[in-house]
């Protein structure tokens, strides 16, 4: 089953950036992925490598039924853990 995704937008001076994952089915699961800066400047090939590399670790731990995929019309489920520390 084909995973994809689009890339993102990435804010002036964002330190990392959502990424939404779709699986054949038209399911959905996001991760943060950090924005890699060179010189003050995004570097566009780091983070395509860095899409990349995400991609293909979505696609293992989809095929060994590690990663959650969810309707897009379902409300994501909040972290009720407590803040570290506390």
């Amino acid at each position: 089953m084909a995973i994809t995704f689009v890339k993102p937008e990435i804010p002036a001076g964002a330190k990392a950036v959502s990424v939404t994952f779709t699986n054949g089915e038209g399911k959905v699961f996001s991760r943060s992925i950090n924005v890699p800066y060179t010189d003050g400047e995004v570097n566009e090939a780091m983070f395509d490598q860095f899409l990349a590399d995400h991609l293909r670790a979505v696609e293992y731990k989809a095929s060994i039924g590690i990663v959650e995929f969810r309707d897009p019309a379902e409300e994501p489920v909040a972290n009720t853990a407590p803040p570290a520390g506390e």
